[in-house]
């Protein structure tokens, strides 16, 4: 009985899954566009960084025009200082309050320079040159799921040949490639999405907090030492 096109289709598909599991038909979804839900960031294979920003507009401090100049004319002066395109607006949609931002960021240095935090994306050795201590306990990934906790940093930093991203914000992130090592602090969300686990939250309403305007304040006034402030950065090292 001839199958037609579709039936030798199947037949490809059919092979291919029992070939290689359900494990490549994951890989394929996953490489649909990523469209998170809340705030978020995404490391692309050539570098580039894009921040997706959800959040509720406060009437009381912005109207949807205040907003929007402010974005553009923020980026417009960064991008002066730092060569055209290093920062674009790609999209600022505001509907029943609701912001939604994205802005992408042409390399890493970039998105730390414009919003004043923390954030690596390389290789191992280039991390501890760059001064990261990974001054963390590990967990190992696989495949998107934990299947070791409580490793000392001595075990990540045997693989210098995977790649790491370094942060201390609060967003989810993702990456171009299979976690394989996250530190304590973050969990995955499946093969290269990644979330940070909460600490205990702030009872204040701090409102809408832009890229480039966060304030962070400090309330502990005690001397806060490398180890201390290591601690709380975000490592996901990472796999082509």
């Amino acid at each position: 009985m001839r199958t037609g096109r579709f039936g030798r289709i199947a037949a490809v598909v059919v092979c291919t899954l029992m070939l290689g599991g359900c494990d490549m038909l994951d890989e394929v979804l996953e490489e649909k566009a990523w469209e998170p839900g809340e705030t978020a960031l995404q490391v692309l294979e050539d570098g580039t960084v894009t921040e997706t920003v959800i959040d509720q507009l406060d009437e009381s401090y912005y109207s949807s025009s205040e907003l929007e100049s402010m974005v553009n004319s923020s980026v417009g002066q960064y991008n002066k200082e730092h060569g055209a395109d290093a920062v674009t607006v790609d999209s600022l949609i505001i509907e029943n309050n609701q912001v939604t931002l994205t802005m992408t960021y042409r390399t890493a240095q970039d998105y730390a320079d414009y919003n004043n935090v923390r954030f690596y994306n390389g290789s191992m050795l280039g991390a501890e040159m760059d001064g990261y201590l990974f001054y963390n306990q590990f967990k190992q990934v696989e495949k998107g799921t934990v299947t070791g906790e409580g490793l000392s940093n001595e075990e990540p930093l045997k693989h210098k040949e995977l790649q790491v991203l370094v942060t201390d914000t609060s967003h989810a992130v993702k990456v171009p490639g299979d976690v394989v090592f996250l530190s304590t602090n973050a969990a995955p969300m499946g093969r290269k999405e990644v979330k940070p686990v909460p600490a205990e939250a702030s009872s204040e309403e701090e409102g809408l907090v832009l890229p480039s305007n966060a304030v962070y304040v400090e309330e502990d006034h005690s001397p806060v030492t490398a180890k201390d402030l290591e601690k709380t950065y975000l490592y996901i090292i990472y796999e082509f």
